[in-house]
Order: structure tokens, then sequence, then C-alpha cells
């Protein structure tokens, strides 16, 4: 639990103040007042002011967030000079401001991806070591461990991992006799695979360790342009599938599933939690720029309406609208945490 709790609170403190920068910047190229930008939420621990804003850390580190002017309806939005409220912006400098934000966090990624496999290589193939074990699965209960070199199953030797986890996807419900050589012994370990009905395949409950290619910069950053273009697709087409009923919400993960997520991440190693926290800052990019309300995709519908209209619409119309797409995305977050409950109870 601690390790997932750390792990999560620096993952995602990583992921908002990176969206949260991008609004910061942009709002200050485009000369709108920021008032505060801040990390964490709760009472106020600390906090600076320079050049007109307020930098304050919070009690709970998690998260972060930016006041800008008109915004708000408080007495120091009020008090603000028009020329530096967000209204008095052109179209494209609100569009900047609010866009930044999420695509932040997919410049992010990037750039994440991009240092991992400068350091660390890219992913080749996998190797016959086992190097991830899911808690309470079958490979557990069997006794397989971390590390174990996975040789044959039922009499027939695998050379690649690839083939002999072909064969567990194949063979559900069967008894399986799996030949794993550990600390230079061999041992004979019987399970029997698991069929994962959403998935269509038989699992076990095992990860094999990767084996990592070293590449030079530009080749770095060619795989982490490839890798985050293929994770911003990812993302839409489970955006597709949950619009056309071919993901249910019981599929998704609110933030109790992906703080365990996250953990299981860290335990696996750094590299898979560099990984999995680049993942998971497209995700969130890709999302905010939905046109929803409450997201920064649907404020740009709004700012969009106003280049049409050549006038914004009223202002107390579409806070209001803001406000019960805030109701709605809560009350979504709380059914999928609910569903996050369960899971882990039934496991």
């Amino acid at each position: 639990m601690l390790i997932s709790l750390l792990a999560f609170v620096v993952v995602f403190s990583f992921i908002a103040l990176s969206h949260e920068l991008g609004h910061f910047i942009w709002a200050k190229r485009a000369g709108i007042r920021v008032f505060e930008f801040g990390v964490g939420f709760g009472p106020r621990l600390f906090a600076v002011e320079k050049n007109g804003t307020t930098f304050s850390l919070c009690l709970i580190p998690v998260l972060a967030f930016v006041r800008i002017a008109g915004e708000g309806d408080s007495d120091e939005d009020r008090a603000c000079p028009e020329a530096e409220r967000f209204q008095s912006k052109t179209i494209w400098q609100k569009v900047q401001a609010l866009a930044a934000g999420p695509l932040v966090n997919i410049a992010a990624a990037f750039v994440l991806l991009t240092i991992l496999f400068a350091f660390a290589g890219i992913p080749s193939h996998p190797s016959n070591e086992i190097g991830a074990i899911n808690k309470n699965s079958v490979a557990e209960k069997a006794g397989l461990k971390v590390g174990d070199k996975l040789v044959a199953i039922n009499g027939i030797e695998f050379k690649e991992m690839t083939a002999a986890i072909e064969f567990i996807h194949k063979n559900g419900g069967k008894n399986l006799t799996l030949v794993v050589s550990r600390g230079g012994q061999k041992l004979a370990i019987k399970a029997t695979p698991k069929y994962n009905p959403k998935m269509k395949i038989a699992l076990l409950g095992f990860s094999p360790k990767p084996v990592y290619r070293s590449v030079n910069l530009l080749q770095a950053v060619y795989h982490g342009a490839t890798q985050t273009y293929s994770m911003v697709a990812q993302t839409l087409t489970v955006v597709w599938l949950l619009v056309r009923g071919g993901v249910s919400l019981g599929d998704l993960a609110g933030p109790i599933g992906i703080a365990q997520i996250t953990g299981q991440y860290a335990q696996t190693g750094l590299i898979s939690l560099v990984y999995f926290t680049a993942f998971i800052s497209v995700n969130i990019g890709v999302l905010n720029l939905l046109p929803l309300p409450a997201l920064d995709g649907g404020r740009l519908v709004f700012v969009l309406l106003e280049w049409v209209r050549r006038k914004p619409v009223n202002p107390e119309l579409e806070n209001k609208i803001h406000q019960w797409g805030l109701v709605a995305l809560l009350a979504l977050m709380a059914v999928v945490s609910v569903g996050d409950v369960l899971r882990i109870f039934r496991k």
C-alpha cells in the first residue's frame, strides 16, 4: 500500500504539474493575469509571490491548479484590469491557453519516452525469464517467482517466450506442467491457465522480462514519437469503443484502481513506472481535449462558438454548463471508483 501510494503521488503530481504548467506559460504569454499556481490541495502550507502570481504548496501534495483572471467571481478577479482577463484576449490566444495543458501532457510523455529509450534502450524481444507476477494470480498461487526461466510446458521445450505465452493462451482450463530453471535447478510447477472472457485468452498472470536494445539519440527521439502517437491512437480507440458500447464502465479504472495499478508498475521497476507515467500522461491529455463540459475541450467548444457567432456565449450560461458537466464527471468517477473497490474485495 505504501509503495502504491508513493508511486501514485509522484506520478500524478508530475502529470498535474505538466498540465497546469502548460496553462500557466501560455496564459502568461497571452498577457492573462495568473493569480495563483498551486501544487496539491487542502490548507496552504507555503506561498511566495512573484511577478503578480502566488506560488503555493498545499497540505496534500497531489494534483495542481492555476487561477487565472476571468474564471471566477472573487474580489480579486473583479479588481483585475479588463485587458488582463481571459475574456479580453483574441480567439487564438484563448485556444492556446486552453489547449496548452493537454498538449504539454502529451509532450511530457514524448520527453519521458525519449529519455527512457535513450538510457535503457528499446524493447527488442521478451526473454524466457519471468519479469513480473500479478498479485493473486494463478502464477503466484502455483509458486512461480520473478527470475524463474521458463524451459518447457507439458514436455514441449520453448526457446522463445512468445511461443510459450501463445501456448498458454490457447490452453485455458487445462492442467499444465511448467518446467522452470531457478537457481541452477529445474523445477516442475503445475498450473491451470484461467480464461479471461474480455481478452478472450487464457492467462497465468505473469509477464516476461523484456530485453532492451541500445539506440542512439535520434533513434530514441523517433521511437519516443512513434510510441507517443501509438498511445494517442490507443486512447482515442478506447473512447470510441466506450461511445459505441464496446467497452463498459466496469472495464474502466478510477483513482483507486489507477493507484493500485501504479503500485504494481512501481514494484516491477523504474522502467515500467516511467512507461506507465507516459501512458497515463497521454490519456489525461487526450481526454482533456474531448468536447465535454468542465474539460479543456469543452471550454474550447465555447471559444469556437464565440468565433462563429462573433460574440461570446453568455458567461453565466457557460459557467452553469461547466458546473453541471463537473457534477456529471464526478458522478462518473464515483461509479468507476465503486467498481474499483468491488474488484479489490472480489480478489
